[in-house]
């Protein structure tokens, strides 16, 4: 009988056992690789965009502001995350932007919650909130600096659609129904989440934010300036308001909008305003004027301009030059006159006109000098200009029949100066005049064909002294791009960090099985 022989190859063994915890080895090092990157990757901003323009990532500028926050920050978006990208491709971007910000920044937190499944956490809120909104806030649980940046305020969209984004059309129908709606007929031009969502975070972390109050009077059925005080808002702004004759002026607004009243404020009125302009002595106070020629005689108001060196004419511009209006002759199209530089920071394009309509021209009594009291012309017509008495309502005036006619300053800057004996350092109060409340309308401040906007909120970040902001160009979101949904992510993520790494380990172990019992 032959005898079986089960003497061991020691040698066959020994490299049999060595490949094999080689293959062990290599197999589970790559099931930790992918672990650690997939943390890293959900920690830190070392993805790779290849997307033209970058539309997933926020910018260099963005990533270095947010980097040097050393306030935690809470991001809540109303809304799972998948729900929420399934918006729209301009929803998805805004997602993956949102997660960006966390990784360059730890003490920024993102959460997805489902409002309507969670109405104690809205009920610690008094702003109005509705789906698809982003709750940006200190991550200090008061919920008292709070901005909200909603589904419209994520997207530009072409000049005349640019009304479907305003606050009538918003507050009926809701920013959810807009965005959905303009981008279901693809009118959504670009991305504006990472100004939106900068913005807002810049804000709430402010350590000395500028607190603007809106002025109200009684009966002086005001005119609407939401247009100019949206766009502060976005900027960075804290904006309030205040009954100036019940209310008294708080020393921590640092300035106030008297908003076109259409009946004159009594001396007491004035004279708390006097007062709180001068800040103890301090100066450090500034003051927007309005105009309207929807207002009538306003003595005690015009003295108080006065005193900073402008007057508001009862008179109204007319164009006659056609290239300089735009349907009616007093929608008239003017220039930045300004000399002072630092007022043109923000513009980027000094050949767009400013659109004044209804314009009452300003005159101004000081020279724009180094003294107590200056005045500087910022906006002004055309020397093909005329005026026409704003009280006049004979049909029959022509152009031809002003006897004025020239350039007329329709903004305008009043300042007094004080120098303290002390230190020499001067301190300043600004009085802005606006010769047309039309100018301030929210359809020309968004527009970025006329200079309304740009002008505006560049000059106001140089006189209240406010940070410079971000200048971030909008991205556009292609919605043919390869795009995935949250449950996809992990599916794809369970797949190659985890399935076809043990099908691997399961199939070598597998062949060693088959191989070792041959």
């Amino acid at each position: 009988m032959k005898k079986t022989d089960f003497s061991i190859n020691k040698r066959r063994l020994k490299y049999g056992s060595f490949a094999t915890a080689l293959t062990v080895f290599v197999i589970a090092a790559i099931v930790l690789v992918n672990v650690v990157a997939t943390l890293l990757f959900d920690r830190f901003p070392i993805t790779l965009d290849l997307t033209a323009g970058s539309i997933y990532t926020v910018s260099d500028e963005t990533a270095e502001y947010i980097e040097g926050i050393d306030v935690p920050v809470s991001i809540t978006v109303l809304a799972t995350e998948e729900s929420y990208r399934s918006i729209s491709a301009y929803a998805s971007q805004c997602a993956e932007l949102l997660k960006n910000y966390t990784q360059h920044n730890p003490g920024i937190t993102l959460r997805y919650i489902d409002m309507l499944s969670n109405p104690e956490f809205v009920a610690n809120y008094s702003q109005e909130l509705s789906n698809g909104d982003i709750i940006i806030e200190p991550d200090d649980g008061k919920h008292e600096r709070v901005k909200i940046v909603s589904l419209t305020d994520i997207i530009v969209v072409q000049d005349e659609y640019s009304y479907y984004l305003g606050n009538t059309y918003v507050s009926n129908y809701g920013a959810d129904r807009i965005h959905t709606m303009l981008a279901s007929y693809g009118l959504i031009q670009s991305s504006n989440a990472e100004q939106a969502i900068t913005s807002a975070i810049m804000t709430v972390t402010d350590s000395n934010p500028i607190t603007v109050s809106v002025l109200s009077y009684p009966g002086a059925n005001e005119s609407d300036v939401s247009g100019l005080t949206d766009l502060m808002d976005a900027n960075g702004y804290v904006i309030t308001s205040t009954d100036i004759q019940s209310d008294e002026l708080d020393d921590d607004i640092d300035l106030i909008i008297i908003p076109a009243p259409k009946i004159d404020y009594s001396t007491a009125e004035i004279t708390k305003i006097e007062n709180w302009l001068q800040g103890g002595g301090r100066l450090e106070k500034d003051m927007i004027y309005v105009a309207s020629v929807e207002q009538g005689r306003t003595p005690n108001l015009d003295a108080l301009l006065y005193k900073y060196g402008v007057t508001v004419e009862y008179q109204v511009v007319h164009e006659t030059a056609s290239q300089r209006y735009s349907g009616y002759d007093t929608y008239t199209y003017q220039d930045i006159v300004t000399e002072n530089e630092d007022y043109l920071t923000d513009v980027t394009n000094l050949s767009r006109p400013v659109v004044v309509p209804d314009a009452r021209a300003l005159s101004l009594r000081f020279e724009n000098v180094d003294s107590t009291y200056s005045c500087e012309p910022l906006i002004a017509s055309a020397s093909s200009a005329v005026l026409k008495d704003m009280f006049d309502d004979s049909e029959d005036w022509t152009p031809a029949d002003s006897e004025q006619r020239g350039s007329f300053t329709t903004v305008a800057i009043g300042r007094q100066k004080k120098i303290n004996q002390d230190t020499h350092i001067s301190t300043f109060t600004n009085v802005i005049t606006f010769g047309s409340d039309l100018m301030l309308n929210s359809l020309l401040t968004t527009r970025s064909s006329f200079n309304n906007g740009d002008f505006i909120i560049s000059m106001l970040n140089e006189v209240t002294g406010k940070s410079e902001g971000i200048t971030i160009k909008p991205k556009v979101v292609n919605s043919g791009m390869f795009d995935i949904t949250e449950a996809q992510n992990r599916t794809l993520t369970l797949v190659f960090a985890v399935i076809i790494p043990v099908a691997v380990l399961a199939v070598g172990t597998f062949v060693w099985i088959r191989r070792r019992h041959k």
